[in-house]
């Protein structure tokens, strides 16, 4: 029995070894996480696997048969080992160092790959653009710049970068001239060969294209949408695959893409083109490389969106076999970055609530703490696949994870002014608990409930510095730690000056967009887009560019504060013939008188303009109260215009202008009150309430003024009142 069990172990001892001599031997520079797929896949197609690269974050090191604690730049060191090791392959994925050094070993060993120009021209910036230019391929303008070179381009904006880095490092746009040296500086610095680039911004949504080459002939995989962190320094935050494209656009861009692989002389392994697609569908080019895309844009997300096997296509074409390429199997895929903790409170839903769409999870530090300035000190990331771009975007996008803005009903309280005629009495919505308050406390509230119900993750609000709705939202995105952008009307305001609110809004961090009257459309679809390009799904507060759309959502808050009016009437035995209030947009002008329509009464609201023309205001007013039905499938009186009033004759000069008369009420107020007003809302339309009622006589009468906020404008009134 001894010896048969001996012949028995010598057998499997000589068939191991022989097994052993035949095995397919690969070589792989480099180790990290992007690396890990292709020593996997390797692995699985029965290489033997023998890997380069430093200890430090060789993560893919556990994976090798055989891992050589060699730095990937260290070609000739690498060179000794591999004419040992005698390979049928060498290859890399997601790193233009590392190509170039598989590159070398693979003319030095006499396998398959590209030429050395082509890895010249596909990692070093300068040279690609050259050769493109040569080839008839439009570019941008673009210069190198040496250590103790400038340049000077003829326009702004232009992109700063190393020639020769890749993963985001260095990138800036620069904007204003004075800028320009210290980002060459910084792009230098990075830069193996001490040089950067300078060209032309290339304006347009970012994609990239998935390619495999077998001797000279290129097969498109995919086009990624990309998405990225923007001005400056263009970080990717996020990528979606297949990108959302027409048929047309589509074919544009495969035979674009195709003739810049053969500008670089690409003729065999993976290649993953960047470019951008402006809004008149124009493609260029911004650099391409002779490898898989990094961001697991090839490793994970191609075989997850099309079913090809990517990966197993750089081994073969390494090899010198072509790509085995199947018919595909139509999924969407994508990857996230993890770039702050609404991020990794995502991941942490989904990981509950839809596990089977999470494909993978790597985290590598602290997301806290992380300091990101480019793509090698992001955290994290996951992988997610659906099956329709709806699924998707509901899975990418969950909207605010809370609503920290509460209300309550508001006092009703009676006031010791007298006009010798009417009593009056005053609701004060600017006691809200929430950013100064205010009646926009309850839109902001309103907002934050519908983007929960959209999925909408940022915002962008409309008005000016004086606007109490401008401070509240901006405080509200800060506090939920979301994109803010405002547009900025400059045409609003005569004088260009700090104001409280001002300097609350510029705390909280907005995205400023000023614009005129005219160009307010074009600005709302510029930050539409600008955050679109950032990986966000945006909540304007209007509704579409032109400001309609979303009347309703405000209207519905103070629809509910008529019901809070009714109640307090109801408890304490009074009936308000009029409410005045300041109307500026007109939204709670309407939700009020929504309201009061459904409860059929014939109380008159008045809303005294602080800045629109009466006609203007009441067709904005019918139109909201119209829309409103339509929604909520209510039935209008066919007097419906008869209860609108709205007047614009205490405007006293325009918006934020002021009269004496009105400053000395103000003062009275509050000596008499201890209420604050300003003079742009709640002082202005104080003041339009006591010569309405004497301009037409009115008396006898229980008269509501809803005090609509604003308190921060009243210490300016304190400010203009010293200076």
């Amino acid at each position: 029995k001894l010896l048969q069990a001996s012949e028995e172990f010598l057998r499997l001892a000589a068939f191991l070894m022989l097994e052993r001599i035949v095995m397919k031997k690969i070589v792989i520079i480099g180790a990290n996480d992007f690396q890990k797929p292709l020593i996997q896949k390797a692995k699985e197609m029965g290489y033997e696997t023998h890997v380069f690269a430093w200890r430090e974050g060789a993560t893919g090191a556990e994976d090798a048969d055989f891992f050589y604690e060699i730095s990937i730049v260290e070609m000739d060191a690498i060179l000794e080992e591999c004419r040992k090791i005698k390979p049928d392959a060498v290859a890399t994925i997601g790193s233009d160092l590392a190509n170039i050094t598989v590159q070398y070993l693979a003319e030095k060993l006499g396998l398959p790959g590209n030429s050395s120009e082509c890895i010249r021209q596909s990692t070093n910036k300068y040279a690609m653009r050259s050769a493109f230019q040569k080839a008839g391929i439009p570019v941008p303008y673009f210069a190198c710049v040496g250590e103790g070179e400038s340049v000077e381009p003829e326009h702004f904006p232009v992109i700063v970068k190393p020639t020769d880095r890749s993963g985001s490092r260095a990138i800036t746009k620069v904007t204003d001239p004075s800028e320009l040296p210290a980002a060459i500086e910084a792009a230098i610095t990075q830069s193996f060969e001490k040089k950067a680039i300078v060209e032309e911004y290339i304006s347009g949504a970012e994609y990239s294209v998935e390619t495999i080459s077998y001797q000279g002939k290129h097969t498109c995989l995919a086009i990624t949408r990309k998405f990225t962190t923007g001005s400056p320094h263009y970080i990717e935050v996020g990528h979606l695959q297949p990108a959302p494209l027409t048929d047309d656009i589509r074919k544009q861009v495969e035979e674009t893409v195709f003739r810049a692989l053969d500008a670089l002389g690409v003729e065999f392994g993976a290649g993953h083109s960047e470019l951008r697609i402006n809004e008149k569908g124009e493609i260029r080019i911004i650099e391409i490389g002779s490898r898989m895309g990094g961001d697991c844009i090839g490793s994970d997300l191609v075989p997850l969106s099309t079913g090809q096997d990517f990966v197993g296509m750089v081994v073969d074409t390494a090899a010198g076999n072509p790509p085995v390429i199947k018919a595909n199997e139509p999924h969407i895929s994508a990857i996230r970055f993890l770039m702050n903790e609404n991020d990794l409170r995502l991941l942490n839903d989904i990981k509950q609530n839809h596990p089977s769409n999470l494909k993978k999870v790597v985290i590598e530090g602290d997301v806290k703490t992380a300091s990101i300035t480019d793509s090698g000190s992001r955290p994290g990331f996951f992988i997610l696949q659906a099956e329709s771009y709806e699924e998707m975007e509901t899975l990418l996008h969950h909207g605010p994870w809370e609503n920290p803005i509460h209300v309550f009903d508001t006092p009703v309280q009676k006031l010791r002014y007298n006009d010798g005629k009417n009593t009056f009495f005053m609701k004060r919505d600017d006691l809200l608990p929430f950013a100064f308050g205010g009646n926009k406390v309850r839109f902001a509230r309103k907002f934050v409930e519908d983007m929960q119900e959209e999925h909408c993750d940022s915002m962008i609000i409309y008005g000016n510095y004086h606007s109490n709705l401008c401070r509240i939202l901006a405080t509200l995105c800060h506090e939920l730690e979301i994109p803010c952008y405002m547009v900025h009307n400059t045409e609003d305001i005569k004088e260009d000056r700090e104001t409280s609110n001002s300097r609350i809004i510029r705390q909280m961090g907005v995205v400023e967009i000023p614009c005129g009257k005219a160009g307010i459309a074009a600005a709302v679809e510029q930050a539409m887009a600008e955050l679109r390009e950032k990986g966000y799904k945006p909540y304007y507060i209007y509704g579409n560019s032109r400001g309609q759309g979303r009347e309703w959502v405000p209207m519905r808050s103070y629809e509910a504060v008529y019901d809070e009016i009714c109640c307090y009437e109801n408890r304490h035995g009074v009936h308000f013939d009029y409410i005045f209030l300041a109307s500026s947009t007109n939204v709670t002008q309407s939700g009020l008188l929504a309201g009061s329509l459904r409860q059929g009464d014939d109380r008159r609201i008045v809303g005294i303009s602080v800045s629109r023309n009466a006609a203007r205001g009441r067709e904005v007013i019918t139109g909201n109260l119209r829309e409103y039905a339509e929604k909520f499938h209510r039935t209008l009186p066919d007097d419906l215009e008869d209860h609108i009033h709205f007047t614009d004759s205490y405007m006293e000069g325009g918006y934020g202008a002021w009269s004496e008369p009105a400053a000395d009420l103000i003062r009275q107020i509050y000596g008499s009150e201890g209420i604050p007003l300003d003079m742009t809302y709640t002082g202005k339309a104080f003041y339009g309430m006591v010569k309405y009622l004497e301009e037409n006589q009115i008396q006898g009468k229980q008269i509501l003024f809803l005090h609509t906020g604003g308190t921060p404008l009243f210490f300016d009134f304190l400010e203009q009142e010293d200076k």
